[in-house]
């Protein structure tokens, strides 16, 4: 009983406090590569379930080594598609709920929903710690598919730290276990090359 009551007050809570949704500029072309850099990685196994094997790759930029990756799995996305580091939407580092902290500050507040390429952050209850998806299918009822590095594949296993990347099933309103609690989302504010575009007209 005492589980049950417990788990309910993390679902309330999550649901009563994290339904704020931010959005930051990103350009058009970054946006959509890095979605498709995202695709190529779902299947990468680490190679003794340490943090450690292909999977490095996202580290170390950082410096890092068998350190969880699901953040820098993102920023890798963005960082090998940059045409010029100007583009980079945000600061890249590995702690997940850095990128909530920036967007609030920083971006604007819209309405919360879940949409292709948005951030789903959440937050290690007490802790500066977390976990980070891409989404990319949206479903009905908040349900959404996501692409999610350092989980595990099943529903049963270590959501925050597990042996790869995989496509997921997630509510962009729910916790992932009892400590992960539903921070908030990150979406980008598209923006288009108009120039570019115009030029293609000239003939």
């Amino acid at each position: 009983m005492k589980t049950l009551i417990f788990i309910l007050t993390l679902l309330l809570t999550s649901i009563i406090l994290a339904q704020e949704r931010y959005e930051i500029p990103c350009k058009e072309y970054l946006f959509y590569l890095r979605m498709d850099s995202l695709k190529t990685q779902i299947g990468i196994k680490e190679a003794t379930g340490n943090n450690d094997g292909e999977v490095y790759k996202y580290q170390k930029p950082f410096g890092l080594r068998n350190q969880p990756y699901c953040k820098m799995l993102q920023d890798w996305a963005f960082k090998v598609n940059l045409k010029d580091s100007k583009d980079a939407p945000y600061k890249f580092n590995p702690l997940a709920i850095s990128l909530y902290g920036y967007a609030k500050k920083n971006g604007t507040k819209v309405i919360y929903d879940g949409n292709y390429g948005d951030l789903l952050i959440w937050n290690n209850a007490g802790r500066i710690t977390g976990h980070i998806e891409c989404i990319d299918s949206v479903m009905l009822r908040g349900n959404v598919r996501t692409i999610a590095g350092n989980t595990s594949n099943g529903k049963t296993g270590n959501q925050r730290d597990g042996n790869g990347i995989y496509k997921r099933e997630r509510n962009i309103k729910h916790p992932l276990s009892r400590i992960l609690l539903m921070k908030g989302i990150v979406g980008f504010t598209i923006i288009r090359n108009i120039a570019a575009k115009q030029g293609c007209n000239i003939k």
